[in-house]
């Protein structure tokens, strides 16, 4: 017998129908006239266009290649969208769920068993229905293509597709994990575009002994990339110019408002956002703080001013002199002019933010944590502490893509020679820092990330891991890692039970400070002020079916 769960389980969920659309005009970057000049239809300007939307196939970074993905594609359950207080957009509430592709789901009363119920005559663009072998396939694949990561992810909640992923009947799936304190992450993520589920009827079409779940075919070319249950699908692809995508009339959700999004790629932030401001595109993403911060007194622009889950993070090599000592990541934690970056890097579209779970979690209690304020004469005591009376010097390794994190380095560089701490800034590429940084070549890093699955477990180990691909303060702390296996097995992850451990695990993280975590930051976006409906996800993509037109 199986009982409903406190996590929206069992609940039945529909959407309102959708009112008429605005016609929009709009430009070109030059200011000709575009085509978006039909009702529905909108202009977004992106800074890279998409290359790959075979999410299987390898983990392709930007901004456009993430949000169309992620608009192609449906999941079981999603977090539900809610308003915040304070701001004018909606967020996601992180830790309940509520049905998407799946009418409804059970958990049984010991929470090891998941059982999902599919909504039925849910078509793809190809013809084919949703049913259970979609879903035991989409996760087959998922677990078999090493390439996409998604064994990592899923890991320890999800690891054996055959024998944890059951078929009940034709619309019915289970979901079975080792451990109840498993259960919260493996919602979360199968709430995210890493659990989107594949018409596989269509994949297995074009599937070969050598490319047994058609991976490689699909990554061929990007107009074989329509094989989710999403809101959206590929209309076009002109490369290097323009993505053209279309509303699936067939959408679990209903159709979208917004029709169709012609996505044009415009690589200059401030460039991006005249053109909303001229009225020439709708969407701009990945804009500057200092262009956002301009924005924010237009009328006809609308800036998102919600809470954010991307951090602003200062790792350091805990393997290696002079980083290995705690007393000398401390004295860094004091020699961050935290107020400076704010006000001077981003233009106060960051909050100061240093630790790293959420603060609107159950259960979360941050009343012990240390407070880290610049305090460059506490940076030097804590250094002469740690044996360096003549100070300290060491090489910042910074993305040379990232203007923000090369100026919080600046920042951080000037500031901390009040403390005698004497910052060399080296500007890498993102592929290179990544991979020295993992080697234990880099003393210090600047980066930008988020936790997009924000468990307690999940955001605590994300970072932590020993030989993960995030660790790059190469940290592995045995006490630490004692407390994460403890609240794991504590039960339910948000009861207090659990809280207690993840609170601790978090205090002695940020007291051994591998991390210094500076701030969050604001959504980097900017919209047509007709536009409403969007949403601050933690994955940072629009989604683009939630939006609304005024009429």
């Amino acid at each position: 017998m199986k009982s409903s769960h406190r996590l929206s389980i069992g609940f039945r969920w529909t959407i309102p129908l959708l009112v008429g659309a605005l016609a929009l005009s709009a430009c070109s970057d030059g200011g000709t006239e575009s085509s978006a000049s039909t009702p529905g239809e909108i202009v977004v300007v992106t800074p890279d266009q998409a290359s790959n939307v075979v999410r299987d196939y390898g983990y392709t970074a930007g901004t456009d290649n993430q949000d169309v993905t992620n608009n192609m594609h449906a999941q079981l359950i999603r977090k539900p969208y809610v308003e915040e207080e304070g701001s004018n957009a909606l967020v996601q509430d992180y830790y309940n769920f509520e049905p998407y592709l799946a009418e409804s789901y059970e958990v049984s009363p010991d929470q090891l068993v998941y059982t999902f119920t599919l909504r039925q005559g849910v078509m793809s663009e190809h013809g084919n229905e949703l049913d259970a072998d979609d879903v035991l396939w989409s996760f087959e694949r998922k677990l078999a293509t090493p390439g996409g990561g998604m064994a990592g992810y899923f890991k320890p909640m999800l690891t054996d597709p055959v024998s944890q992923i059951q078929k009940v009947d034709d619309y019915t799936v289970s979901f079975t994990v080792e451990k109840a304190g498993y259960g919260l992450t493996l919602l979360a993520n199968l709430a995210e575009n890493i659990g989107s589920i594949y018409d596989s009827n269509y994949l297995l079409e074009n599937a070969t002994p050598d490319d047994p779940y058609a991976v490689a075919w699909g990554a061929e070319d990007m107009m074989r990339g329509n094989f989710g249950y999403g809101a959206y699908m590929l209309e076009s692809v002109t490369p290097g110019q323009e993505i053209v995508m279309t509303a699936n009339s067939n959408f679990v959700l209903g159709e979208p408002e917004i029709k169709r999004m012609i996505r044009r790629v415009v690589a200059d932030p401030a460039t991006r956002a005249n053109m909303v401001t001229r009225g020439d595109a709708d969407v701009a993403l990945a804009l500057r703080s200092s262009d956002q911060a301009t924005l924010e007194g237009n009328d006809a622009v609308t800036v998102p001013t919600t809470t954010s889950n991307q951090y602003l993070l200062f790792s350091m090599n805990t393997t290696t002199a002079p980083f290995d000592d705690v007393r000398v990541r401390q004295a860094m934690a004091y020699a961050i002019p935290y107020d400076k970056i704010m006000s001077d890097v981003f233009f106060g579209r960051a909050y100061k933010y240093n630790h790293v779970l959420d603060d609107k979690a159950p259960n979360w209690d941050g009343s012990d944590l240390p407070q880290y304020d610049s305090d460059p004469e506490r940076a030097k005591s804590l250094l002469a502490e740690a044996g360096l009376t003549d100070g300290l010097a060491f090489t910042l390794s910074v993305n040379n893509q990232l203007p923000a994190t090369q100026d919080t380095a600046i920042q951080i560089q000037s500031y901390a020679a009040e403390a005698g701490i004497d910052v060399t800034i080296s500007e890498v590429p993102a592929a290179q820092l990544n991979a020295d940084t993992l080697a234990g070549k880099v003393q210090a890093s600047l980066t930008m990330g988020a936790s997009v699955t924000m468990t307690p477990p999940y955001s605590l180990q994300l970072l932590t891991q020993p030989g993960g691909g995030s660790n790059v303060a190469l940290w592995n702390d045995p006490e630490f890692l004692t407390m994460i296996d403890q609240g794991l097995d504590a039960g339910d992850a948000l009861s207090p039970e659990a809280g207690e451990f993840w609170n601790a695990a978090e205090l002695r993280m940020t007291e051994q400070a591998p991390y210094i975590f500076i701030a969050r930051v604001r959504p980097s976006v900017a919209l047509e002020a007709g536009i409403g409906g969007f949403v601050q996800r933690t994955d940072f993509r629009i989604d683009y079916s939630n939006l609304t037109l005024d009429s």
